[in-house]
């Protein structure tokens, strides 16, 4: 029994000899590229999960050891408003939450992606009240006109995301 315990607590002592405890910065920048397309005009069943990636390695301040490690995942929560009626434009706003080190933590991010599709508010309006009430009154229908979509296609790089907290990292 004994001999047991000395060789566990020999393998252990080895094993943590080689790691060691490096700092991840707050507000450390965190490149994120999407891996999927995302669309404002899809149906919400037909809709596809947004998805991204940290797209660099991302190093502790001397640049000696890797804590994110490239193409890990980040989780993402996604706001999504398609275009309506009287001219309004589509809406997406992504927001970067979270990604993982090289030792499995949790790394909190902030930082989003915002994009509005084009308002056609005049054209609408315009056309419809216009024309509609003054002449042919079929033109009310106008008022129907919706707003540009939004596509964000897939690959779009984010450079606008940081880290959000301090972090002990283990690196071997």
């Amino acid at each position: 029994m004994k001999k047991l315990f000395l060789i566990v607590a020999c393998a252990t002592m080895v094993m943590g000899v080689n790691a060691q405890t490096v700092t991840l910065s707050n507000g450390k920048s965190i490149p994120i590229r999407l891996t999927s397309e995302i669309q404002s005009d899809v149906k919400a069943k037909y809709q596809v999960t947004p998805t991204a990636i940290v797209d660099a390695d991302i190093k502790d301040d001397s640049g000696t050891h890797t804590l994110i490690r490239r193409g890990t995942p980040v989780e993402i929560a996604a706001t999504i408003q398609k275009s309506k009626g009287v001219g309004k434009g589509a809406y997406v706003k992504l927001d970067f939450l979270s990604t993982q080190s090289v030792d499995g933590q949790d790394i909190r991010l902030q930082g989003n992606l915002i994009r509005t599709g084009k308002n056609k508010k005049g054209t609408a309006l315009g056309v419809g009240l216009g024309v509609g009430l003054t002449v042919c009154w079929p033109c009310l229908f106008c008022l129907c006109i919706n707003g540009d979509e939004v596509i964000i296609p897939e690959g779009t790089l984010v450079n606008n995301v940081v880290t959000n907290d301090i972090y002990q990292i283990r690196v071997h």
